[in-house]
């Protein structure tokens, strides 16, 4: 099983036990045992599970509009049962009490309301706004609560007995009160019908939030009917129809009605190969940070072959599931070549400065085979990294699974940075001998950026503007990878930090993980484990003065 599949796995388990823990506090309070402690229990866990939910919807929805109304249905859970805890436990005067129970009425009304504007914003571009004309819908819904709110002054929701103390627990029901709940009821069904009709996956996965608010609807009945049992075991209204208002939302996420990313968007967006993702229409969804702006003309051409953008650029594509990727080319080199031969060609015959020419088209030549040999090197040292690219991109290809396509994308991150700065390293060695520790830093800094995105934690404390050997440099970054590939799938945290020993740099890597990391210790100069942290040290010789 995947790290991320265990991670959720256990989030689950520790969802169920909590709610687990609640139901047993409140179980405990109505047959007498600390009442009043085991409620507070019961209220603290319920609230900072509505508050974990709403961070995790925060992190892991990427529509904006979609974002931000999930985080509001977050926050009117932890509104209901603070207000629900203070009716409870912290409120005693009669009238207060009452009105606390009227408030009860905004996360009612505007939790199904919300609902309607996050089905209306799926599949919607990430700066999408609903149209004006929607948000209408908030004028009932502010009415309705109003009703509630001065239903001491007309009893149209509620309706008490004369002479008696007006309460929740001697009301009866009036037609504003029916008025209210079907509100409520429209916008939860007109929510979930459009979530339905927007939803591209298979429809047999949508049973799950059917269940779930078939299941809210029967508690609802059976809590109205008095039965004793629920009235001990599931008796607070509040604790479970949010409950099962957060499992609603959640199992649509998990369903793929309400559409997740993780930033796959962003990533591309960062590189730098003037690539873009368009539709079958033409339409871009995805471009790099340096990619042009490209005519419709113009893409209809490189669809079709190679289209020359300019004398030094090419334009190129290839079909993908759903459109096609589009990426420039530079050939400056080879043009230049091109048009060097041809100066030459015509210089051959009138001018005396043909070795002079020569010369100079062979010191291009030198330069560009030169730079080869430099890249031939990176690949040859990087062979190994390479090939797991191209493993980790063939499975990306064919994973369906959303998760699993995020993790792999972390992972080629991870590398492909490692390919890029150890190329920096093997660049800067071609040249002198002595590199700043600065180089290294940031090395490691770019590689800890990429791991973060795995949910590593990551730590870093290097020395700066210590003059250090490239080959030490070249050392401890490829131990650094070597540790990161070895233990990528069960990585925790890493944590690296550099301190002056005398004539000596003495680099510590401390890294928490289950892989056992024992057959790499003969290429540190230390190694202990304790407890899944693993701790390495490598020793570099600083360089003094007299180099």
């Amino acid at each position: 099983m995947a790290k991320v599949q265990k991670s959720e796995v256990r989030a689950g388990i520790i969802v169920v036990l909590l709610i687990i823990c609640a139901v047993l506090a409140r179980v405990l309070g109505k047959l007498g045992y600390a009442t009043v402690t085991f409620g507070l229990i019961r209220t603290i866990i319920y609230i900072g599970l509505y508050i974990a939910w709403g961070v995790s919807v925060r992190k892991r929805v990427i529509q904006l509009q979609v974002r931000r109304y999930l985080t509001a249905v977050s926050a009117l859970m932890v509104f209901w049962f603070v207000v629900r805890s203070m009716k409870y436990y912290f409120i005693f005067n009669l009238d207060i009490i009452r009105y606390l129970w009227y408030l009860y009425y905004l996360p009612t009304l505007f939790i199904p309301l919300l609902a309607v504007y996050v089905s209306m914003s799926l599949g919607k571009p990430e700066n999408y706004r609903l149209p004006n004309w929607i948000l209408l819908l908030y004028i009932p819904t502010v009415v309705f609560l109003l009703l509630v709110l001065t239903n001491d002054f007309h009893q149209l929701v509620f309706t008490f007995p004369t002479g008696e103390v007006w309460s929740d627990a001697n009301n009866d029901y009036g037609i504003g009160y029916y008025i209210v709940l079907s509100w409520e009821i429209i916008c939860a069904l007109i929510a979930f019908v459009m979530m339905v009709f927007k939803c591209r996956i298979s429809p047999r996965k949508i049973y799950l939030p059917i269940i779930i608010m078939v299941v809210s609807v029967v508690y609802a009945l059976i809590y109205s009917s008095g039965v004793q049992w629920m009235q001990v075991i599931g008796g607070d209204i509040t604790a479970a129809q949010c409950l099962l208002f957060a499992a609603i939302f959640e199992s649509c996420i998990r369903c793929n009605l309400i559409q997740t990313n993780t930033g796959y968007d962003s990533l591309f967006e960062v590189g730098t190969f003037s690539a873009q993702i368009l539709d079958t229409d033409n339409q871009t969804h995805y471009a790099a940070a340096n990619a042009p702006k490209l005519s419709k003309e113009l893409i209809s051409k490189a669809e079709r072959g190679t289209v020359r953008l300019d004398k030094n650029t090419l334009l190129k594509s290839s079909k993908i599931d759903g459109g096609y990727v589009l990426w420039q080319e530079d050939i400056t080199a080879i043009a230049e070549l091109l048009e060097q031969l041809e100066e030459n060609k015509e210089t051959l015959a009138e001018s005396n400065f043909l070795e002079i020419e020569n010369y100079n088209t062979k010191l291009k030549i030198n330069t560009l085979r030169e730079k080869n040999r430099l890249y031939d090197l990176l690949q040859g040292e990087t062979a190994h990294q390479i090939e797991l690219l191209d493993e980790w991109l063939t499975q990306y290809d064919s994973e369906t699974n959303e998760e699993k396509s995020h993790s792999l994308l972390a992972k080629i991150a991870v590398v492909g940075a490692y390919i890029k700065r150890y190329g920096n390293l093997l660049f800067i060695g071609e040249k002198t001998d002595i590199t700043d520790t600065s180089e290294l830093s940031m090395c490691l800094d770019e590689s800890l950026a990429n791991l973060e995105l795995m949910g590593v934690e990551c730590g870093i404390d290097i020395l700066q503007n210590e003059k250090i050997f490239v080959k030490d440099a070249v050392r401890a970054y490829r131990f650094f990878e070597t540790i990161v590939e070895s233990s990528m799938n069960t990585l925790q945290s890493v944590w690296l930090k550099s301190r002056n020993a005398g004539e000596f740099i003495i680099l510590h890597i401390e890294v928490e993980c289950k892989t056992e990391l024992s057959e790499i210790s003969n290429i540190s100069d230390t190694c202990e484990c304790e407890d899944g942290v693993w701790c390495f040290t490598l020793r570099f010789e600083k360089v003094g003065e007299q180099v």
